[in-house]
């Protein structure tokens, strides 16, 4: 009897892991950082200025950050992730992965030479961009509005090295 109650915990942990990876992969959830992680200080705003265009203001959100340009429509989003409803991030990026490339609302990338592992999604106005590195995780989410193109991919890139470096 002992047996039953002892595994009950661990399923429900498993059962929050895999709906709050499919809210990630899905675009419905951000995850939210660990308390006191900034992820407003991940980049500048001259980082930013190609990709969104404009002058370039940050806003911080719990645990998050997003900035956005005057006159521009398009905006990036930044999560550090360091535990998931107690889960190690290592599962929660595995099983956002395999939520994202089973979800079909995207295509899912694995991505070289960013961080530890990484992969993303890629929708017709969002790009989100998932990394693991050094048992941590961080989320970036490029939203345009319009049909992601290949010029703006490059740039997501390299102000997502940027802030990976910086993670």
């Amino acid at each position: 009897m002992n047996s039953q109650y002892s595994r009950l915990p661990f399923f429900l942990r498993i059962l929050c892991t895999c709906g709050i990876c499919l809210l990630m992969a899905t675009g419905s959830f951000t995850a939210i950082a660990a308390p006191n992680s900034d992820s407003c200080a991940l980049l500048k705003p001259a980082d930013l200025a190609m990709l969104l265009g404009g002058k370039v203001v940050a806003t911080k959100n719990a645990g998050a950050c997003s900035w956005t340009a005057s006159g521009s429509k398009k905006k990036l989003i930044a999560a550090q992730v360091k535990q998931v409803a107690g889960v190690p991030v290592e599962m929660a990026f595995m099983g956002t992965r395999q939520g994202a490339a089973s979800g079909g609302k995207g295509k899912v990338t694995d991505e070289t030479g960013l961080g530890d592992k990484a992969f993303s999604v890629k929708r017709p106005s969002l790009v989100a961009l998932y990394v693991l590195k050094h048992g941590r995780m961080i989320e970036l989410q490029y939203i345009t509005g319009t049909s992601v193109t290949a010029m703006e991919m490059g740039e997501f890139r390299s102000v997502a090295k940027k802030a990976i470096a910086a993670f």
